[in-house]
């Protein structure tokens, strides 16, 4: 025991001598400078600045923010968002739908005890509410404030006289307690326009509006609502810059201490997608606490199977992705998360300032139809941008471009949406593929550890387009290769191998003159030569994928269209 006595103390010394050196122990500061010396080293030969992205935006991400970037925030910036987001809490605003009246009523009633804050409804021309139905919805309307779209029928308002909320498509005073003038910062986000867009509409229709009828009666009436996609930190600062340029805007307008307006958040469709439908939730949850870190007052997060047909099960999932944000994190407690951080008010103020620059060249056109035509052009040249992104894998989408699922079906109807989605031309292919087979086949040469990048990438690369291609044994002679095409009914062939392999053996193959168009994979300098010798075409990286689908495609279907690459 005394043995075990002393071993025990000496422990405890040595413990609390290594405590008492870590306590004493100090780190040099390391200078920015520094930092960009290791990173030199580490990028073998790249230069520092292609660790910068360009964003949809045009704004450049850099790979490392300090604490010298918040010299150029301006000194009113954080204080501006947080006097405009005075509760860090927000409103759960789940919609609630049904096929008749009946249904929505029972769906209202039961979102709101189970966590729903908000009656959040668009009515319905096919909806006929009876007297009883309208006496009940009274009853909760003077309880809940409400989030409704009565565009199908404005006098569906008159059947209420205690509401407070936000209305659309009421006129502007047509209900004293709530706020009915609709600020849209979604239309553009649907057509496929950027942050910066989407920000400078909203800008130009309060301008509009404030000449017609008045600041004021904006301030007092105005409500707006932004669509919030998956790219967390941009649509994090898009909410907390449209709080600025809306203190920008009123003091334009002469209010210097203009009020704040309610921000309404629903979860972007853009990145939806039919295909592997479940990670739809991840994308909604991301979009959700983008929104709620950003500062929206209330939320509506759409469920993962929106595009298939929705059921009891998604609903409440949905509805829970909120919940377990509000109750298990406890963000709701934390007024602006975000302020503070050198990445996100360095993005913020970049967002105010391009948004600012875009309004004030847009009020230069004459009329409100003409502004709104730019923000489209707009809004369709960063579509399109958006798409080949996805197309050449600059952008995932996971299940759809990237890692996608051979066994996915699309045998449901997609329901239609006013959102462009990125997934849609993907889902369009998958489905032709169904209709038209193409029975493709990776034909490898080589040794397997050197084929097997290329033939996993051109594996991935045909299933994304619903091509699920067989492998055929590796290194097969000319003639046992036409057999084996013949055998399994095979009608286009990729050449996979290393570099060596591939140029010494596709033009003997060429020679041959196998009975089945083929492509190589990868880019070689002697493509032209082999393109003259009758290969088909080729897969490679930042290929598109959605030309390369189409040319497939006319294959499958029997046409002529199989072009070289």
């Amino acid at each position: 025991m005394k043995i075990v006595r002393m071993i025990l103390q000496g422990g405890s010394e040595s413990v609390h001598m290594t405590i008492h050196k870590m306590k004493e122990t100090t780190f040099k500061e390391a200078t920015l400078a520094e930092w960009e010396q290791v990173a030199i080293k580490s990028l073998k030969g790249k230069t520092l600045e292609s660790l910068s992205t360009k964003t949809l935006e045009d704004i450049i991400l850099k790979p490392l923010y300090s604490l010298a970037d918040l010299a150029e925030i301006p000194v009113n910036q954080t204080e501006t968002i947080r006097q405009a987001t005075t509760n860090a809490n927000w409103l759960v605003s789940q919609v609630s739908t049904g096929n008749s009246s009946e249904e929505v009523l029972a769906e209202i009633k039961e979102s709101l005890e189970k966590g729903n804050d908000v009656i959040h409804y668009t009515l319905q021309n096919r909806h006929a509410w009876d007297a009883s139905q309208l006496e009940e919805l009274q009853s909760l309307l003077k309880i809940h404030p409400v989030y409704l779209d009565i565009t199908a029928d404005h006098a569906f308002l008159h059947n209420f006289t205690d509401l407070k909320g936000c209305v659309k498509g009421a006129s502007t005073n047509a209900v004293s307690n709530s706020r009915t003038f609709f600020l849209d910062g979604t239309s553009i986000h649907k057509a496929g326009g950027d942050a910066v867009s989407e920000l400078a509409s909203v800008l130009v229709q309060a301008d509009s509006s404030s000449s017609e009828m008045g600041i004021d009666q904006v301030e007092e009436k105005g409500f707006v609502q932004f669509s919030v996609d998956s790219n967390f930190f941009m649509e994090m600062a898009k909410i907390r810059a449209f709080r600025v340029l809306w203190q920008a805007f009123g003091e334009a307008y002469g209010k210097t201490e203009i009020s704040a307006i309610p921000v309404h958040a629903e979860t972007s469709l853009r990145s939806f997608s039919a295909l592997d439908p479940n990670v739809n939730i991840l994308r909604a949850a991301n979009s959700a606490l983008a929104a709620v870190l950003g500062g929206a007052d209330s939320v509506t997060t759409h469920p993962h199977d929106l595009l298939t047909g929705v059921n009891q099960t998604s609903k409440r999932i949905a509805r829970n992705m909120q919940l377990v944000l509000k109750e298990e994190t406890h963000i709701g407690r934390v007024l602006d998360a975000a302020g503070g951080s050198y990445y996100l008010e360095t993005l913020t103020k970049e967002l105010v300032e391009k948004a600012w620059t875009l309004f004030l060249e847009l009020m230069k056109e004459d009329t409100l139809e003409v502004r709104e035509a730019k923000l489209q052009e707009r809004a369709a040249i960063k579509w399109e941008q958006q798409l080949e992104a996805l197309s050449t894998r600059k952008k995932s989408l996971i299940g759809t471009n990237n890692y996608a699922n051979p066994e996915d079906e699309l045998d449901a109807q997609i329901i239609s949406t006013d959102y462009k989605r990125l997934a849609e031309p993907f889902e369009l292919l998958r489905k032709a593929f169904k209709a038209n087979p193409l029975n493709a086949a990776i034909i490898p040469y080589g040794v397997l550890k050197e084929y097997k990048p290329r033939m996993d990438f051109v594996s991935g690369y045909l299933v994304s387009l619903g091509i699920s291609p067989v492998v055929a044994p590796e290194n097969l002679k000319p003639f046992d290769l036409q057999k084996w095409i013949d055998e399994h009914h095979i009608n286009y062939v990729v050449f996979v191998g290393n570099d060596e392999q591939t140029a010494g053996l596709v033009p003997a193959l060429l020679n041959e003159k196998l009975s089945v168009p083929m492509d190589v994979a990868g880019k070689f300098d002697e493509y032209e030569d082999w393109l003259d010798a009758g290969l088909s075409g080729r897969i490679f990286a930042g290929q598109s994928l959605l030309d390369k689908g189409k040319e497939l495609l006319a294959l499958a279907q029997g046409g002529n269209s199989h072009d070289n690459a």
